[in-house]
């Protein structure tokens, strides 16, 4: 435990400023630069005080309005002692204290700024004696904490049929994690995210509060933690929240459409002796319900406070802002963008057949803008889930072009792929030990050295597949996988990926991962595409040697891959939305959910994401169309007004 508690405090540290290359000097006392802003910039920035509510819509320079907020109030007299900065990730912060630092030529390391938990840890080490946290309490990882949670889970499971009963470690902490963020009970967070164990729920809350307990025992504290205890702190303790709300003459927060009930509250008690915040936010753009991140936040923050829109989008040529005024999510707070880009292409909807001629057309428009002098890094392809992208990635792979991805890794590098293919070696090769070894230890209690003695056993004899089929091993699992492989023999890929995937692996997913949804979805666009197939063997060249292809070109500049949640914040000069069909974007899980209004602030995300051109692109069969789920009345293509875009059709 000490060791990461170094590593996280020089992590925190980090926030300091390199006085060197900030050009710290005599103070600035005039105001000169507030000239660089325009007019609504400027006015939020030089209201003077009370609570202050800035509606930043994409590309409107909402750091320069928090940089310049922060220099303002320092040549008005405010010590950066008195000011407090949260943001919601370290770079963010240091941005933002660098440039206000070169801006004012003031030194600036006595402002605390930071994430919500790098400021919670902060004061905690100062005042958490209040909510029983000794000084030197240390902070467990996510790795940590699900380890603890795994300890915990492990006094409850007093036999074979209990550990089948109850959610995994992984699941336990996300559960937790999600009631902690939300503070909602147990029982409510079990009821809407994971329903399939409310029959359990009386010993999921005792695993949790044992959890609670085993980490005061150790003076430990998990992420939550930091927010949680001071939450309390701060609610309970009027003394230490006056003196801590005294300390801070102003609060500014950043992407404050990101914020959760718990981080509400802070802010809320933060600033209750000055009453000075300053908030930037664009409701348009909150994203992270599934953390926790109430859009909500932006509408109950504005009560009672000044409202400044910042309308002006530096980003986006007009053609693309007006798409993107025509489709401001319902919910949001009222607002239209203005474009100072002229632009002569308006965005372009595409229509394809399927998603292979989708993904076709795009590398294809790729290499043209390639061609004519674009970079690759100037390009990005966004998609609503990471399954979305697998056809596009077999695609860029044959044809060379280079690719990065944000949603996470490549595809047949991920466990559960890993897993499915290794299945289909075997129906196609059964002497691969390496294959053996992995599917053997997808069964309960059966480790390497187990696995490496039944596969040496089957590998001893002529038909490897038949010496399995032979062998009287009585667990489940294995029973399982010997009638699922003796049933796929001469099967078509398609075939043999949904019995295993039906027969064995999809409750294995549910089990093993917290989001099995993701990694299901991933194995049944696996299906779909087998159907193309009609070989085992062509089908796995496809995928495997596609994808070494890949790997071999140059890591200089690459095309970007990437989901809504990852692309925000950043930028390309060509963007593709793909897969903008009922089911997928939005998607149907969303339907079910009752979430569709958090789809509308995905897409509005995705196309404020392209400087100069646009791409949307739909298909006549859609992937949610193989599972079967096509009641969904929602239509992003069908929003846009027709004469605002282009449309194509792929033949």
């Amino acid at each position: 435990m000490e060791s990461k508690e170094v590593r996280i405090d020089k992590e925190f540290k980090d926030y300091k400023i390199n006085r060197e290359t900030a050009q710290v000097g005599v103070p600035r006392t005039d105001a000169s630069f507030l000239n660089e802003l325009d007019e609504e910039q400027k006015s939020a920035v030089v209201e003077p005080g009370g609570k202050i509510v800035v509606i930043a819509g994409p590309g409107s320079g909402k750091t320069r309005v928090i940089t310049y907020k922060i220099a303002h109030l320092l040549i008005t007299g405010i010590k950066p002692s008195e000011i407090l900065l949260v943001t919601f990730t370290r770079a963010a912060a240091r941005e933002m204290i660098e440039r206000a630092q070169r801006v004012t030529k003031t030194d600036l390391n006595d402002m605390l700024a930071g994430t919500f938990h790098h400021v919670c840890n902060t004061l905690l080490r100062k005042y958490g004696n209040a909510v029983d946290l000794k000084p030197n309490f240390t902070i467990l990882d996510e790795g940590d904490a699900k380890s603890l949670m795994k300890f915990v889970r492990s006094r409850f499971v007093t036999s074979k049929q209990m550990n089948k009963a109850l959610p995994t470690n992984n699941e336990l902490y996300s559960l937790y994690s999600y009631m902690n963020n939300t503070l909602s009970t147990p029982y409510e967070v079990v009821l809407k995210r994971a329903k399939r164990w409310i029959n359990v729920i009386d010993v999921i809350e005792r695993i949790f509060q044992e959890y609670t307990l085993e980490k005061g025992k150790q003076n430990v504290v998990d992420y939550d933690d930091l927010l949680i205890k001071m939450l309390q702190l701060l609610e309970n303790n009027e003394h230490i929240r006056e003196a801590i709300s005294s300390k801070f003459r102003w609060i500014l927060v950043d992407e404050f459409q990101d914020t959760n009930i718990v981080q509400l509250k802070i802010v809320q008690l933060l600033s209750q002796v000055h009453g000075n915040i300053f908030v930037v936010a664009d409701d348009s753009q909150s994203i992270y319900f599934f953390r926790g991140a109430r859009f909500e936040n932006v509408r109950e923050i504005m009560n009672n406070a000044k409202t400044f829109k910042i309308q002006t989008n530096y980003r986006s040529t007009d053609k693309i802002v007006d798409l993107v005024n025509s489709v401001i999510p319902r919910s949001s707070v009222p607002k239209r963008l203005r474009s100072v880009r002229p632009g002569s292409q308006k965005p372009i909807v595409v229509n394809t057949y399927d998603h292979f001629d989708e993904a076709s057309f795009v590398a294809q428009q790729i290499i043209s803008y390639v061609d004519e002098g674009a970079n690759y890094s100037d390009i990005a392809v966004i998609y609503r889930a990471h399954s979305h992208s697998l056809e596009l990635q077999l695609e860029l792979a044959k044809r060379s072009i280079p690719f990065r991805i944000l949603s996470g890794i490549r595809f047949t590098e991920s466990a559960h792929a890993k897993d499915v293919i290794a299945f289909l070696k075997l129906m196609v090769n059964p002497f691969e030990t390496i294959s053996w070894m992995r599917i053997l230890k997808l069964s309960e209690n059966v480790g390497d050295a187990t696995a490496e003695k039944i596969a040496n056993q089957i590998l001893s004899q002529e038909s490897p597949i038949d010496a399995f089929l032979a062998m009287g091993i009585k667990s489940a699992n294995i029973v399982e996988i010997k009638e699922i492989m003796d049933y796929c023999r001469g099967k078509l890929p398609s075939e043999q990926i949904e019995r295993f995937y039906e027969g064995f692996y999809k409750n294995y997913l549910e089990v093993e991962y917290v989001d099995f949804r993701d990694r299901e979805e991933d194995i049944e666009r696996l299906i779909e595409m087998a159907k193309f197939y009609d070989s085992t063997q062509d089908f796995l060249n496809e995928l495997l040697i596609s994808e070494d292809v890949g790997r071999q070109t140059e890591d200089e500049g690459k095309v970007t891959l990437t989901t809504v949640h990852q692309a925000k914040g950043l930028e390309w000069k060509v963007v593709f939305v793909i897969g903008v069909n009922p089911g997928d974007f939005p998607h149907f899980l969303a339907v079910k959910d009752g979430t569709l209004d958090e789809e509308e602030r995905l897409f509005y995300v995705a196309i404020t994401r392209a400087k100069d051109y646009l791409y949307i692109s739909h298909s006549v069969l859609s992937r949610s169309n193989y599972r079967g789920f096509k009641d969904v009345d929602r239509d992003f293509i069908e929003d846009i007004p027709p004469q605002l875009v282009e449309f194509w059709r792929v033949r």
